[in-house]
């Protein structure tokens, strides 16, 4: 009998290319889910990248504000009881961090979270230096945008509202767009120091609004 010719040798043989033409299609099934898989890791990688440096770009404008600002300031204002020295210094509460890698975003996101200003705040007689009444308080966020400081806290009596500004030979700029323009310079690296905080302190105790001017000492 012809092996050839015989219905089960050809049953046999088609068996055959079908399951060799099944095993080619689960091949190329699995070659092109391994580059749709590499296509896909690469994507996110790239996202994960651009995040992480739009995060650290933001993290470092940040981080010069707060350098900037960093630092102690004596001004003084008029009261109804005669004049009021004062004096305000700035501590961020972390310092840049400087890395060649790419960081992961929670370590990012940490350091946004945690980047803030520890303040204190001194007002004393000039007669008397042992008048000196002041708070501490943390967790400041300043405007970094428009250059301006809040401090607001249970711990403090007085409110105050103070923006970043200049003051040379005699004058003084303290117009909000130029704390903004001053902002803007701190951010891309133009400016590195704060020369004055100005702006106003408001008591608990009453409602009088107090202008003061406060210049950089160290």
């Amino acid at each position: 009998m012809n092996m050839k010719t015989h219905p089960m040798f050809g049953m046999i043989a088609l068996g055959g290319a079908l399951l060799l033409s099944g095993c080619q299609g689960d091949e190329r099934l699995s070659e092109v889910s391994a580059v749709q898989t590499e296509a896909q890791i690469k994507a996110e990688n790239e996202n994960l990248f651009k995040k992480s440096r739009s995060m650290e770009e933001d993290l470092e404008k940040r981080h010069r504000f707060y350098q900037a600002l960093k630092g102690k300031y004596e001004g003084s204002f008029q009261s109804e009881i005669g004049e009021i020295n004062f004096r305000i210094t700035f501590s961020p509460s972390l310092p840049p961090y400087k890395t060649d890698r790419v960081r992961q975003l929670e370590e990012i996101a940490s350091d946004l979270n945690n980047l803030y200003l520890n303040v204190q705040v001194i007002q004393w007689n000039p007669s008397s230096s042992t008048s000196a009444v002041g708070c501490r308080v943390s967790q400041i966020r300043p405007d970094i945008m428009n250059g301006e400081i809040t401090i607001a806290s249970e711990s403090c009596s007085n409110l105050y509202r103070l923006r970043i500004g200049e003051v040379s030979g005699g004058n003084q700029e303290n117009s909000p767009a130029y704390s903004r323009r001053m902002s803007e310079w701190i951010s891309y690296g133009q400016m590195e120091k704060v020369e004055a905080v100005i702006g106003e302190v408001q008591p608990s105790t009453n409602a009088s609004i107090y202008s003061v001017v406060a210049t950089r000492k160290d």
